[in-house]
């Protein structure tokens, strides 16, 4: 098939049905008279010998309707030109009749078979095309599944080093890193689940790590969400702000507002756009009151892990800018970090459950 292909020839002024191939068919028909008058002191009883071709490389260039045509207009130069008697339609013996019907139907023939070699053709140079296409998306799917997987044995690597640092013993290191690779697992199952060109939005990232607590934000309740549907988040940054959520909602489980039932946690965010960058960013304030904090002096609870991801990892990364503070009835966490200037594909917020 390859080797067949080198015999299209594509000419787009020159495509089927298009006003250039009929006018190749009359070329070609003149052409082929012009050459037959030229060797007829050499050729006898071959009328058809120069018109054969033509009708072949007009179907090529030309297509099916020119093919016809050419062949018609071939029968008629050869009756008009070269079949006694010349300058007449009308032939004398009946085998010049059979003879011109056998060149219209060996013609057609001939006219029907390249047909369906440039059918096959362009079907074969469709679907090498479309071939050639899966293979560069398969390629760059496979180069950015390389790279995430770089980045998320790092990121599994890192988060190893750092839960083993802040954990007293071996069973507290077990359930903080199994929570902590599940927060990964959810992060990047997020990132997949995107269609083309969509995002993940911060209320849905907020719900899944809401849900995987098993906590609801109803009136009344222990916590309040304020915020706006739909705000597009850059997937780089998915991970590490997926990963503060979660030490935010565990500190909040353990020692703060989602512990004690005088308390209440209220989580707040907006979008605006930089005035320096004319870029979108995401503002999230946590914010919890009514917590019985421990006197001033005690010990701080917890490992101090997600306070650590929160003032330095996230501006070293992302240039986000946070602040983290133990107030007197509870933690006042702000970040405020670069979002997705695309649109997202949904704004819909998933039910929550557990």
């Amino acid at each position: 098939m390859q080797r067949l292909a080198l015999l299209y020839i594509d000419l787009p002024a020159l495509r089927p049905g298009t006003f250039g191939s009929y006018a190749l068919a009359f070329l070609s028909v003149i052409v082929a008279t012009a050459l037959r008058f030229a060797i007829d002191p050499y050729v006898a009883g071959v009328q058809f010998i120069t018109f054969y071709p033509a009708a072949v490389i007009t179907t090529l260039i030309g297509g099916f309707r020119a093919g016809v045509f050419c062949t018609l207009l071939s029968a008629a130069a050869v009756e008009f030109f070269f079949i006694e008697p010349p300058f007449t339609f009308y032939p004398s013996r009946p085998s010049e009749v059979i003879a011109i019907v056998i060149f219209i139907l060996g013609s057609l023939l001939d006219v029907t078979l390249i047909t369906a070699m440039r059918f096959a053709i362009e079907r074969y140079r469709e679907q090498s095309e479309a071939l050639r296409e899966s293979q560069d998306r398969l390629g760059s799917v496979v180069a950015e599944l390389q790279h995430r997987t770089r980045n998320l044995i790092s990121v599994v690597g890192t988060l190893a080093k750092t839960t083993l640092r802040t954990s007293p013993t071996l069973g507290a290191f077990k359930v903080s890193f199994q929570a902590r690779l599940e927060v990964l697992g959810r992060a990047q199952g997020l990132l997949f689940r995107t269609q083309d060109g969509g995002r993940v939005t911060f209320d849905e990232l907020l719900d899944t790590e809401l849900v995987a607590k098993c906590i609801h934000s109803e009136k009344n309740g222990l916590v309040t969400l304020d915020g706006p549907k739909g705000i597009p988040l850059r997937s780089r940054t998915i991970q590490s702000l997926a990963m503060a959520l979660h030490e935010l909602l565990t500190n909040a489980v353990k020692y703060g507002a989602l512990n004690q039932p005088n308390a209440h946690l209220t989580i707040r965010w907006r979008q605006d756009t930089s005035a320096e960058s004319g870029k979108p960013w995401l503002h999230l304030d946590w914010k919890e009151s009514g917590v019985e904090m421990p006197p001033l002096g005690a010990v701080p609870e917890g490992s101090g892990q997600g306070r650590e991801l929160i003032e330095r990892v996230l501006p070293y990364q992302f240039d986000a800018q946070t602040s983290f503070a133990m107030e007197p009835d509870g933690v006042h966490c702000t970040i405020s970090i670069p979002a997705s200037d695309e649109v997202s594909g949904s704004s819909e917020r998933r039910p929550l459950a557990c």
